[in-house]
């Protein structure tokens, strides 16, 4: 073995492990046929671990975890994880594959449940799938899972660019929000509400109607939602 054969192999065996995933469907689909979507994905999750304080471990809340991969993510720094989904396959698959994370998955339908007090709750790519009428039940879970200085990170594309949104998503797409909406929205279930808006896996503080997607970041859960105008 050639000196720099060597160098290469034990620098390889310091961060590869020998370990190989058998991915679900869903992110077997993404990493083969739309990587760049995967990246964009996991982007929001990095940005919603971000939020995640490192001084002490928290108890946080994922609604709507699909198979799990971004879960991966919120849990990098001690974080204990309760993650949901109501597809059933999904859940299988993520306790299949990351079954060792310590990762609570959970098969449910969540609109309405309760799984504790929670630090934070997380929730990406799923409140545009919600049905308009279901709204404020979906909001009223999001608080009533957190304790009383809880904060919830909610991801959904935005309405100004869904008309260069693929077939598949305009079809799932059935509630999608303009940031003036979500801005609303979030403020009438926490005291404080902040947004921003995300090109590609860049999230900034931009032009909001010229953002592909947007993040909210609520704090302080109200006691009882303000009414809606």
């Amino acid at each position: 073995m050639t000196e720099k054969k060597k160098l290469w192999e034990e620098a390889k065996s310091s961060v590869v492990r020998g370990e190989t995933l058998s991915l679900g469907p869903y992110f077997s689909q993404q990493v083969k046929h739309q990587t760049r979507h995967l990246l964009f994905v996991l982007a929001r999750y990095k940005f919603a671990a971000r939020l995640l304080p490192e001084a002490r471990p928290l108890k946080v809340l994922e609604l709507g975890c699909n198979e799990g991969l971004g879960g991966l993510m919120l849990i990098e720094r001690g974080h204990q994880l309760t993650a949901v989904d109501f597809d059933d396959a999904a859940i299988e698959s993520a306790k299949r594959v990351f079954g060792d994370s310590g990762i609570n998955w959970i098969c449910d339908d969540f609109l309405g449940k309760t799984y504790g007090a929670h630090d934070a709750v997380v929730s990406i790519d799923v409140i545009e799938h919600i049905d308009g009428s279901e709204e404020d039940r979906y909001m009223r879970t999001v608080v009533q899972n957190l304790g009383p200085h809880g904060f919830a990170v909610i991801g959904t594309p935005n309405d100004s660019a869904s008309q260069y949104a693929s077939k598949a998503s305009q079809i799932g797409h059935v509630n999608l929000y303009t940031h003036d909406r979500l801005s609303k929205l979030m403020n009438r279930y926490f005291h404080q509400s902040f947004l921003f808006g995300v090109n590609d896996e860049v999230v900034h503080t931009g032009f909001y109607p010229m953002c592909h997607y947007l993040m909210a970041l609520g704090c302080s859960p109200r006691e009882n939602p303000l009414p809606n105008d």
